[in-house]
């Protein structure tokens, strides 16, 4: 990371701080439910942050989270297309699995029993996990990664101005609630091989949208972050960093100045000048980022999965500093996206799941690997473990921008499908397991939520209202025509609560 890049992100970063100081009372907070209403979520139902995993590629749901047995039985897709092969049999194997392919989960909003497939193996292995799960069925009309992966993200396409990741929404709500924060408090973490893929705009995760700059979330690649740390030490002001920083206060005391009428009264409000006045007060508190970044996660481990390895274990690494970040001790984050592309992404880059071809292969080993590594990270009850995610304190989100076709794309694969596909919350408010939403037996979803809705569902467990001008509106939500009417389905479909 270059010297000009950290400062990028920290001037991103600076416009939150202190907002009360710059802009007082005059400001309406963002994200404040409206005092007419109860709070959404309960109190005691609420989370403290949020753990979202973006399976970057298009996860396959037959083999994972949405598996309806009585389809594709008779023209062999869906499950079947690849179910009772030596593929997938030799990649069970591999993976050390035994036991029945699919377990039953529950039933969807037609009625029909959803299994979890083979790769969902370290879910079923965690029935206090599977009982907090919930899977909710999307659907869009986006095929490319260049088009599905901002909506996926944001809830927004495109050319939006709108369009803003998850975690700014976040950020600007803690920072104009607490005042003037001692560090980022959203995050999202890549991985070096992700770097291939510009165009498939990943960097939709740290757009702020319609939000001041402040909301930006901190992007670190945690592969690629070696000079962080360096860089955060300002070693290149040395034994004058007092001085520097002394410098800087007396410029910002000058353009305050200029903005005064005549010398006297309060400054004009300038969105600039609160930008460089947030900056300089960053740049002097860089201590502040790297006392929550602990060197040890940057640390390269090696990785293994279903018979595959990899010398640097990028995923691993994200989730750990992940969790470090959400239940670090004085400063926890209160988002953090993980972007999955796979412990051995794709030779077509297109991510870690992004199965054109040898569909069981790519699913199975990047999915089971993701699993268990999260799941390892994860209280089990009565475990007296702190520095595990703990279900009751954090929202965990697996994402993806598209699912798998239902047929078979070439000898091995499958194609990109947006029409119907899989969402899994976990933990938070969610108290019981459940599917909402159903797929037909063509593989197009007969009942979906919107991809807004998850995005909706974390805000509102965090106790932000989701619906302004910065982030959504009732029209996100299906069938729906007033705000509370919106927040309310959206709790009982995606959270299951009622």
């Amino acid at each position: 990371m270059h010297r000009r890049t950290l400062l990028r992100k920290l001037g991103a970063l600076s416009l939150g701080v202190g907002l009360g100081a710059f802009l007082g009372e005059r400001r309406i907070s963002f994200g404040a439910e409206p005092s007419s209403r109860s709070p959404a979520v309960p109190e005691d139902l609420r989370v403290q942050n949020v753990l979202e995993i973006f399976l970057c590629g298009g996860v396959s749901q037959y083999e994972s989270f949405y598996c309806v047995l009585d389809h594709g039985k008779e023209d062999r897709t869906h499950f079947h297309l690849y179910g009772d092969t030596p593929e997938l049999a030799s990649a069970f194997e591999a993976c050390g699995y035994s036991g029945d392919l699919t377990e039953p989960f529950a039933e969807d909003a037609v009625g029909q029993l959803v299994h979890f497939g083979p790769f969902a193996m370290p879910l079923r292995q965690r029935k206090d996990v599977m009982d907090r799960l919930r899977v909710s069925i999307v659907r869009h009309d986006l095929a490319p990664h260049e088009a599905a992966i901002p909506l996926a993200l944001s809830g927004r396409t495109l050319g939006n101005p709108a369009l803003c990741g998850l975690g700014a929404h976040i950020q600007r709500f803690f920072f104009e609630r607490d005042g003037d924060a001692a560090g980022p408090l959203a995050y999202v973490l890549m991985s070096g091989s992700l770097g291939a893929l510009p165009v498939d705009n990943l960097r939709a995760a740290v757009a702020t949208g319609l939000h001041p700059a402040t909301a930006r979330p901190l992007s670190i690649t945690v592969d690629a972050a070696g000079d962080l740390g360096a860089l955060l030490e300002r070693r290149g002001v040395g034994s004058m960093r007092a001085e520097h920083d002394a410098l800087l206060d007396l410029y910002h005391a000058e353009y305050r100045e200029k903005l005064r009428w005549q010398g006297s009264g309060e400054p004009l409000r300038a969105r600039p000048f609160s930008d460089f006045s947030a900056g300089t007060r960053w740049l002097a508190n860089a201590d502040a980022i790297r006392s929550v970044l602990d060197p040890a996660t940057f640390l390269p481990a090696p990785g293994t999965s279903c018979g595959a390895s990899a010398t640097v274990d990028a995923v691993g690494m994200q989730l750990r500093l992940a969790v470090n970040l959400l239940n670090h001790p004085v400063r926890p984050a209160r988002y953090v996206c993980v972007v999955d592309g796979g412990l051995v992404p794709v030779g077509n880059g297109g991510g870690g799941y992004d199965s054109h071809s040898d569909n069981t292969r790519i699913q199975a080993r990047n999915l089971t690997h993701l699993l268990r590594t999260l799941l390892d990270l994860v209280k089990a009850p009565g475990e007296d473990a702190p520095e595990k995610l703990d279900l009751d304190r954090t929202l965990i989100l697996l994402n993806s921008e598209f699912g798998r076709s239902p047929a078979a794309e070439g000898q091995n694969g499958r194609n990109h499908w947006p029409y119907g596909y899989p969402v899994v919350t976990l933990g938070g408010p969610v108290r019981s397991r459940g599917v909402t939403g159903a797929i037909g037996a063509d593989g197009v979803a007969v009942q979906s939520a919107t991809p807004q809705e998850s995005r909706i569902a974390a805000l509102l467990a965090l106790g932000i209202w989701p619906f302004g001008p910065e982030s959504f509106n009732v029209a996100d939500v299906r069938g729906t025509v007033t705000e509370e009417q919106a927040a309310e389905r959206v709790l009982r479909d995606q959270l299951g609560v009622t």
